[in-house]
């Protein structure tokens, strides 16, 4: 039994209550077409308010020429499947889209709006919809997804596991395509008012290229640490005890020298070979071939191949010519402490004793502090790691192969792109004017070192194989 509260009120509809219920509905007519929807409250007035607004809103509709009847979202979703199954027929469309578009609309946009009226759906929901998708295989629906069929363009079909990763960009784009495909074709059907259908953003990636060096702070660097190496020993006083008596200490003993020549070689060795932290650590003299047998030959005779191991990769390395003299450093200190020539089991980084060091991070970073080098233009923070990316970058700046650098570094040349690939275009300007005679010199090299710095390393050394105090 219908009720209506007033049949004598002139509106363009008609509240009523159904029997069994105290909510009130409404009933009105347009296009030729009875309508009846149910207010959802109990309340006459709110009614009557929520009436008025749905009769306005399907007047502007029907003016519009728009559907007044609501069109579910997954039923428009199917009719948008058959028309491009239609299209694709008649070469209208490529032939991709009617294979792997519907999977697509039916687990994803469907998925999400179902049965919801494709007219109440808002530019804000497509918004919310688009933070579902991309985390739906973590942490939303499809993660209790295990398989997937997949269907591929030549028919045929299998099954791969789920991916559990958040969704890519460029899917996220593709995905955003089919989307705004069918809102406009609900809109062009009269089923819905034109929608923005919002692009995808990202927030832009940090940078997260390792801090390296320019030539000019590598110099600094290796200057910076010969000058800590040669610096006069000094005393200095040191607080009275409680008996009275008081004594002074060197700043710089024989041992705290000999430590910065290792932290020279260091520097020197990872720089000129782009080995990791890790590699270098695990480093022993029977790694280092060719050095043993040519060692005491003339400086351009000598040689040395590494064999190195770590971080779950190894592979042969060839280093520069400035990685001989690091080796060169580390064996004459090895025998002066030791007092005996390293054997093949020996760690090429060897401390006073003859055992690995493990780290050089102290040292390093205070040579950084000195030098005023400890953070990069961006404000990040230089490791042992940044000698690796000087040397990927140095080696780019000289033209070498990008396959040859990534085989020597025992990485992918993604990898040297993403973290390592901080060429100074000032670095590269060789190859970037062709054709001027005086660009076409030999590239420098990267043995840092000058001669005289050389014949300077080798005397301090020499005083500590003799066992001589280095006071100056």
């Amino acid at each position: 039994m219908l009720h209506d509260p007033n049949p004598t009120r002139k509106t363009p509809f008609t509240l009523f209550q159904r029997e069994g219920t105290q909510n009130w509905s409404m009933r009105y007519s347009l296009g030729g077409k009875q309508y009846k929807k149910t207010l959802g409250t109990a309340d006459e007035q709110e009614a009557l308010q929520r009436a008025y607004e749905i009769w306005h809103e399907q007047s502007f509709r029907a003016k519009q020429g728009l559907s007044l009847d609501s069109h579910a979202f997954s039923s428009v979703a199917e009719e948008f499947i058959e028309k491009i199954i239609a299209e694709a027929e008649r070469d209208e469309r490529s032939k991709y889209h009617p294979i792997y578009w519907p999977p697509i609309i039916r687990r994803f946009p469907v998925g999400y709006f179902g049965e919801r009226g494709i007219e109440t759906i808002t530019t804000a929901d497509i918004e919310r919809y688009i933070e579902w998708r991309k985390t739906y295989w973590t942490t939303g629906p499809g993660i209790e997804i295990q398989k997937i069929r997949v269907e591929r363009e030549d028919g045929r079909v299998f099954v791969r596991p789920a991916p559990r990763k958040v969704a890519a960009l460029s899917t996220m784009k593709g995905e955003m395509v089919i989307i705004r495909e069918i809102f406009d074709r609900a809109a062009k059907w009269g089923y819905c008012k034109p929608i923005v259908v919002p692009a995808v953003k990202t927030r832009k990636k940090p940078d997260t290229r390792r801090p390296g060096f320019s030539p000019e702070e590598y110099e600094k660097l290796l200057q910076k640490s010969l000058e800590r190496i040669s610096e006069p020993q000094q005393s200095v006083k040191l607080v009275k005890a409680k008996d009275g008596r008081i004594w002074s200490q060197s700043t710089l003993t024989d041992r705290v020298r000999s430590d910065r020549i290792r932290l020279h070689a260091y520097v020197e060795l990872m720089a000129n070979t782009g080995l990791r932290p890790t590699e270098a650590k695990n480093l022993i003299w029977r790694d280092i071939l060719r050095y043993r047998e040519t060692r005491k030959l003339p400086q351009y005779q000598q040689d040395a191949r590494l064999q190195v191991h770590g971080k779950g990769k190894h592979g042969n390395a060839v280093p520069l010519h400035g990685a001989i003299q690091a080796l060169h450093m580390l064996w004459i200190v090895f025998e002066g402490e030791v007092g005996r020539e390293p054997q093949d089991e020996d760690p090429v980084f060897a401390d006073a004793k003859g055992k690995a060091i493990l780290s050089f991070s102290r040292g390093l970073n205070s040579l950084l502090k000195s030098a005023g080098l400890e953070r990069d233009n961006r404000g990040a923070k230089r490791t042992a790691y940044s000698l690796r990316h000087y040397y990927i970058s140095m080696m780019l700046a000289q033209n070498v192969s990008v396959h040859h650098i990534a085989r020597n570094t025992r990485t992918s040349i993604a990898m040297i792109d993403k973290h390592y690939a901080q060429v100074n275009t000032e670095q590269i300007r060789d190859y970037l004017r062709p054709g001027e005679e005086e660009l076409r010199k030999e590239p420098v090299l990267l043995d840092s070192a000058t001669f005289d710095e050389i014949r300077q390393l080798e005397k301090w050394l020499a005083e500590l194989r003799a066992g001589k105090s280095m006071s100056q």
